[in-house]
C-alpha cells in the first residue's frame, strides 16, 4: 500500500466564515470528531491559528493517542494546514473552505501520512480512519448548519 491519503469533501449550507468559526473553536472538536476526546491550545498561547501555532488533540482509537500539530499555513476561512507527528507517523492535514454555490461552502479535509510508522497502517486501519473522517465531516456540517 502506498502512503495513505484520506480525502473527503462536503457541501455546507453556510459561509466559509461560519465554517471556519466552528473549525477554529477547538472546544467544538469533540462534538464533530468524536474520536477526539480533547483539543486545546498548547503552551499558554491564546490562539493557535497562526503559522507556528500549536495545539493538542487527544484521540481515542481504542488506545489514547496524543498529537501536537504545528500550523504551517493559514488563511482564515479559506485554508489551514498543520503537521503532527506521533508513533513514527507524520500527518500533513489541510482543511479548505471554498464557496461552491450560492449559500454553500465546500469543506475539504485532506491528510497525507508519511514516515516509517505509516507503513504499519494496514488496509483495515486505513478504512476505519477513512470512514471516521467522512462521518466527522457529516457531523461538522450538521453543527455548522445548526448555528
Amino acid at each position: 500500500m502506498s502512503a495513505p491519503v484520506v480525502h473527503h469533501a462536503i457541501d455546507v449550507a453556510a459561509s466559509p466564515e461560519s465554517c471556519w468559526k466552528v473549525l477554529a473553536d477547538l472546544g467544538s472538536w469533540t462534538r464533530w470528531f468524536p474520536r477526539a476526546r480533547y483539543a486545546a491550545v498548547l503552551g499558554g498561547q491564546s490562539d493557535p491559528w497562526r503559522v507556528g501555532g500549536r495545539f493538542e488533540i487527544l484521540f481515542d482509537f481504542g488506545i489514547s493517542v496524543s498529537v501536537k500539530p504545528e500550523v504551517r499555513e493559514i488563511d482564515p476561512a479559506k485554508r489551514v494546514r498543520w503537521v503532527g507527528r506521533g508513533w513514527g507517523i507524520e500527518g500533513d492535514h489541510a482543511y479548505t473552505f471554498e464557496p461552491h454555490a450560492p449559500g454553500l461552502t465546500r469543506v475539504t479535509s485532506h491528510e497525507e501520512f508519511s514516515g516509517m510508522g505509516s507503513r504499519l497502517i494496514t488496509r483495515r486501519i486505513f478504512d476505519l480512519l477513512d470512514v471516521e473522517v467522512h462521518r466527522s465531516l457529516e457531523r461538522f456540517k450538521a453543527l455548522v448548519e445548526a448555528r
